[in-house]
């Protein structure tokens, strides 16, 4: 199926990499290449072993993205994030990579970027997304991440720079996002000792660009994906006129995307290139949800898209722009009309079962739930969408459905949410707790995971088998929150 092609934003400066801040995970960070950098490249995934370990590298990258999501503002539509962590996990599958799973998030800011954090923390932002053409160029990025994580670049440069704190590095990262367009205010708020020791890093990381380049390739090829997507990519940086962060603070600045690597990346990609292609068509309606959903005046851009008759894309883009305007009742015969030519489409399905519920059309959008659920049996977004339907009407039947899910997905932090409601709606206190609890552990909020699952204890009495559970997490969370305590000591 041919996935329709989205006109692209306007062309914005390409401003600087906070990735370069993160120990050099750039996507376009690369010095001035030597005569066949592929040929001579070491493995450098191995020695590193002997520096820092799986688990104080896990640490460093869930303390890292705590102290980024106080300071970043993340995409939270979860259809949208639902397709995003399944394209990573679909490279994922090829990269041979089983030390930890990796974390894929969408960071609201409109700058080209992307970048890697320790642990498989993998952040792309709104900007990149928007930017790419396809989905090949989108994959093409992340399998380029993606390959700095299965090599543990990042980590080599934590362990190389032992003198760098890792709480300096996400202050650094929160000043580049909060700096954003002015990259004078983001320059103050960085010190010279802190810049002196984020250029050595980026120096030091021109082989492990080329290696990302290498190992991404493969990746990409291994998962059904054009390699050329990442290759059209780097070409699509190198045609940008740098303004941002690092090319008005020359101590800092990275060097551009060079056109010995871009042709040396097109040589692999050509000659890695599977024999058959797969793309998916949710690319389409991911990049039209991320536009519309950022999009500054939804009723104007709604307008534009009127004429937009034949493209399915556009109309469900149109439909979207118009829910947040909340003109519903106009967003609605749009929806009816796609979802009747497309009852199987998520995207579309979802919009509409939302359009139905703002409505108060309660009955008629659990209808398009449960027939896309016969589609899509236990599908985490419908589910928790169904359940926080039932909620209202009947938190029992919610309770129910939600608890079945986890089942199948016992670390999705939305359905642990949905279900700690539902589970409080149904006079259910402990197993609320519970599923609280669980969620602070996915978020690596320890201290009020603790909170929540203590309770849930004191709420449990004469149920035996609920207490040895509980029992058993609250002393794996104090387990992880002593051992924090006491890297923090040794490093401070």
């Amino acid at each position: 199926m041919k996935v329709p092609r989205l006109k692209n934003s306007l062309p914005r400066p390409l401003a600087g990499s906070l990735a370069g801040a993160l120990a050099g995970a750039l996507i376009m960070a690369a010095q001035p290449a030597l005569a066949g950098p592929y040929d001579n490249l070491p493995d450098m995934g191995e020695a590193i072993d002997r520096d820092i370990s799986l688990a104080e590298e896990l640490a460093m990258g869930d303390g890292f993205m705590q102290a980024l999501k106080r300071k970043a503002t993340f995409v939270t539509h979860p259809l949208l994030n639902h397709y995003v962590q399944s394209l990573g996990e679909r490279l994922a599958s090829a990269s041979g990579w089983n030390a930890y799973p990796f974390h894929f998030t969408v960071i609201q800011d409109d700058t080209i970027n992307a970048f890697a954090a320790p642990g498989g923390h993998i952040s792309l932002f709104s900007g990149l997304i928007l930017r790419t053409d396809n989905e090949n160029e989108l994959a093409g990025v992340m399998a380029h991440e993606m390959a700095h994580v299965t090599q543990r670049h990042v980590a080599r440069m934590i362990a190389g720079q032992a003198s760098v704190n890792l709480t300096a590095l996400a202050a650094l990262a929160a000043a580049i996002l909060v700096g954003g367009s002015n990259p004078d205010a983001a320059a103050a708020a960085v010190n010279l000792g802190m810049a002196g020791a984020i250029q050595q890093q980026i120096n030091f990381t021109r082989d492990h660009e080329y290696e990302a380049d290498r190992i991404g390739i493969q990746i990409l090829a291994g998962a059904g994906f054009d390699p050329q997507g990442m290759v059209s990519f780097f070409e699509k940086l190198a045609r940008q006129e740098g303004d941002g962060f690092y090319v008005h603070n020359e101590l800092l600045r990275t060097h551009p995307v060079t056109t010995n690597r871009i042709a040396e990346a097109a040589n692999r990609a050509h000659a890695a290139r599977p024999s058959k292609v797969f793309n998916q068509p949710d690319y389409a309606y991911a990049k039209a949800t991320l536009a519309a959903l950022l999009d500054p005046r939804p009723l104007a851009s709604a307008g534009r898209l009127d004429k937009a008759a034949g493209d399915g894309v556009a109309r469900y883009q149109r439909a979207l722009l118009l829910n947040r305007a909340g003109r519903q009742q106009e967003a609605l015969p749009i929806l009816l009309d796609l979802h009747g030519k497309a009852a199987d489409n998520l995207w579309i399905g979802t919009l509409l079962a939302e359009t139905r519920r703002q409505l108060n059309q309660d009955d008629q959008a659990i209808e398009v739930l449960r027939a896309q659920l016969d589609l899509f049996p236990g599908h985490p977004m419908l589910t928790m969408q169904m359940g926080q339907l039932w909620m209202a009407k009947d938190p029992e039947r919610a309770y129910s459905l939600l608890r079945q899910a986890l089942r199948d997905n016992p670390s999705h932090t939305g359905l642990l949410q949905a279900f700690a409601d539902a589970a409080l709606r149904a006079g259910r206190r402990s197993e609320h707790h519970e599923a609280m609890g669980l969620f602070f552990i996915q978020e690596r909020r320890l201290p009020e995971a603790r909170a929540e699952l203590e309770t849930a204890r004191a709420l449990s009495l004469g149920d035996a088998i609920s207490r040895q559970r509980l029992d058993a997490l609250i002393e794996r969370v104090e387990t992880e929150i002593i051992e924090a305590r006491r890297r923090k000591d040794q490093h401070s």
